[in-house]
């Protein structure tokens, strides 16, 4: 295969058992956002404060019943802390009680919500902290259901009537890969979006896996984490970081109209089956016999003008040397748009172009981006970009106008591909 090889330049934790009870305002800095935590059951609530964030009061407050998965937001507060790079100077107010609910919506104090966990709660706990006068950054997804997205579009409608600021945690948005994408899809080097009835414009797969590292630890996910009446299905889930690649990359800055411009042709979903075993590896807890999973799927839609084919699976663990993996196909009028990530890459995410001209018009060549891993952020350095330009939003920079729309189009589309699967 002939290839043309482009290279890019381009804790001090104060944790109570109880709520506390003295006077967070004196200890507040007068000038920064005070962040509230509630009932962080994904390791993305910490990641939000994994760096110093300057525009943040350095007390986080805390609000989560007691159990293993507060425990473990702790802990990661803890060793970024103690760590000697860089270390953080977070301390802890926590209210750790059966009515953390109800002591975080007297919360006076706290101007940001972050929320990172059970899925099932997470609609609700954003509808809560809006009414409640709270800014909310949210881990995705934030519906899982068709019941949670008309919870959501109520919470966009009041926090616009409240102007307050809903954000999602789309990490995506802020890899050197995705952004180098984005824009060789709109520079009309390759053309314009195949509109075709039968074959997708894209097709996206995206490959996680139930037991991973964090943060150089091994990470125990809850019980619930495997059941997808609170987790919710992997067509819930990973898919709204593919739909909203789709929706920045191929039409940026467009406002995608949820009840208008999304229409779901199919959907399926096939589980994973988890062994005894591998449970336990995963949550330190026992099961029988092995259990299905509904975490794998496709979803067949049309957004706009263009057809989609989104698919997506859950491993229990990667090969060695892996981890999750992505891949893409954009067609269009002159050529199509490649990102790959496999054992031929070295499970590196690299963009291959092929174009429809004169100069490789033979089907076995193309052009291989390759970005430098000296301009390429993690995954986990993401959560700092997304925190830094959602303050910036809550200090006068304009968010943009298309962000809410968008995000409850995918959410349309998300959860009617949950229904018609189960329809099957």
């Amino acid at each position: 295969m002939k290839a043309i090889h482009t290279a890019l330049s381009l804790i001090a934790i104060a944790a109570a058992t109880a709520c506390s009870t003295t006077d967070k305002t004196a200890a507040t800095q007068p000038t920064a956002h005070v962040l509230a935590v509630v009932d962080p059951g994904h390791f993305h609530a910490a990641l939000v404060t994994k760096s110093p964030v300057s525009a943040l009061a350095d007390t986080i407050h805390l609000y989560a019943p007691e159990g293993p998965e507060v425990r473990q937001y702790l802990g990661f507060i803890d060793s970024y802390n103690s760590r000697s790079d860089n270390p953080t100077s977070w301390t802890v107010d926590s209210c750790i009680s059966p009515d953390f609910l109800q002591a975080f919506m007297a919360d006076s104090v706290a101007d940001i919500v972050v929320l990172a966990g059970n899925n099932r709660n997470k609609t609700d706990y954003i509808l809560e902290a809006i009414r409640a006068g709270k800014n909310v950054l949210a881990d995705k997804p934030m519906a899982i259901d068709a019941a949670g997205f008309e919870k959501l579009v109520e919470a966009y409608r009041l926090a616009d009537e409240k102007g307050l600021v809903i954000r999602e945690l789309m990490t995506e948005r802020y890899d050197t890969l995705n952004i180098f994408a984005r824009q060789m899809l709109n520079s009309g080097y390759i053309g314009t979006p195949l509109c075709d009835s039968v074959i997708p414009t894209v097709e996206m797969t995206s490959v996680h896996h139930f037991f991973k590292e964090v943060s150089g630890s091994p990470l125990k996910r809850p019980e619930w984490y495997y059941d997808v009446e609170q987790q919710g299905e992997g067509i819930a889930d990973v898919t709204t970081h593919l739909i909203d690649l789709i929706m920045w990359q191929c039409f940026p800055n467009e406002t995608i109209d949820w009840q208008k411009d999304i229409e779901v042709i199919d959907a399926t979903h096939t589980p994973t089956i988890i062994t005894p075993e591998e449970y336990f590896r995963s949550t330190g807890a026992t099961i029988s016999e092995p259990i299905s999973v509904y975490a794998n799927g496709n979803i067949l839609a049309r957004i706009k003008d263009i057809l989609v084919s989104l698919n997506v699976r859950w491993d229990f663990e990667a090969p060695v040397g892996a981890g999750d993996t992505f891949s893409a196909i954009y067609r269009y009028t002159d050529g199509q748009l490649h990102i790959l990530q496999d054992k031929n890459t070295g499970y590196s995410k690299d963009i291959f172009i092929y174009k429809d001209d004169e100069m490789t018009s033979a089907e076995d060549e193309f052009i291989r981006i390759i970005i430098p891993d000296s301009v390429r952020s993690g995954h986990e350095e993401h959560f700092n970009r997304v925190t830094d330009s959602f303050l910036r939003s809550l200090d006068g920079e304009p968010m943009p106008q298309w962000d809410a729309a968008n995000t409850l189009a995918k959410y349309r589309l998300t959860t009617e591909a949950v229904d018609r699967a189960h329809s099957k």
